[in-house]
């Protein structure tokens, strides 16, 4: 049985910044961003043993979420310059080091991961691995594929999910667009909480069959509802993942490559001076000595 691990790039820069004191080096700028990144994922590579490797990134300009609700993601703070002139760096050294990642205009992260899971996960030979700590990507959760929060190194199956929650993965959207997203600005219902929202997933599943049962509820909760019905459906529109189109069959073998670890010792390094990767780089050309494979974009 092969894996694909599906990387949320967007998620891993944060961690890094917020994860990794500065750095600076002999031209007196910041990188712990990009060694922080770099260090994290070579770490997966190495703990998830994956046949392929896949970092998704998100646009970089305007999604079509925004599209939707210009204010998207509207109360999030300015990113710090010192963060955002790093981004490009990492995604230079990770070309570099040919590892796989994949943007498509107009979509986030979590869009292109959708995109792959909905494209491979009924190859009956693959298991899929999502690494992210976004609760949006639950819906995603299935016999094949599972959902690891490396922050807290904590793993979420189809039946852990079911257990904790009470109520199938698809309709986390539906939780969520009850209670709202303050991290994306997402309105919610107002007056809805997530101790009830629970309860009305758990019993009615989806919000269209929650507002097809008003009547069974107490007055006030159903006047509640009523008042935030159009931002309920809003909110799961927005929440609801999205297709992109360009992902839609590909052939997963025709991108399998054979990687060098002892190049990437080079550029790391060498050329980076991040000395404090070796133990890392050490453990990575054991278990992908040449001429075995690596199966990365």
């Amino acid at each position: 049985m092969k894996k694909l691990v599906i990387v949320d790039g967007s998620g891993f820069l944060f961690r890094a910044w917020f994860a990794f004191p500065p750095m600076i080096n002999a031209q007196g700028n910041n990188q712990n961003v990009l060694y922080g990144f770099t260090r994290m994922i070579l770490k997966l590579i190495d703990e998830t043993s994956a046949d392929y490797f896949i970092i998704a990134r998100d646009s970089p300009v305007k999604t079509k979420r925004h599209e939707l609700y210009p204010d998207y993601k509207g109360t999030r703070p300015k990113l710090d310059d010192d963060f955002k002139q790093q981004i490009p760096q990492v995604h230079k050294l990770i070309e570099e080091l040919g590892i796989a990642t994949y943007q498509a205009s107009g979509y986030e992260a979590d869009d292109i991961i959708f995109s792959f899971v909905r494209e491979y996960q009924k190859k009956s030979d693959l298991t899929l691995e999502i690494v992210s700590s976004d609760k949006d990507l639950k819906q995603l959760l299935q016999a094949n594929v599972v959902i690891t929060d490396a922050a807290k190194n904590q793993t979420t199956t189809l039946l852990t999910f079911q257990q904790e929650w009470g109520f199938s993965p698809e309709h986390i959207v539906d939780y969520l667009a009850l209670i709202g997203d303050s991290a994306d600005n997402i309105k919610g219902v107002a007056g809805i909480w997530p101790k009830g929202a629970m309860t009305l997933v758990q019993t009615y599943g989806s919000i269209e069959n929650i507002y097809d049962h008003l009547s069974d509820l107490s007055p006030k909760l159903a006047e509640k509802l009523s008042v935030g019905k159009d931002d309920a459906f809003f909110s799961k529109k927005l929440i609801e993942l999205m297709q992109v189109p360009q992902i839609q069959g590909i052939d997963l073998e025709t991108w399998q490559s054979s990687k060098n670890i002892e190049q990437w010792e080079q550029i790391l390094l060498n050329q980076y001076g991040f000395s404090s990767l070796q133990k890392l780089l050490e453990s990575l050309k054991k278990k992908y000595a040449m001429p075995q494979q690596l199966g990365l974009f």
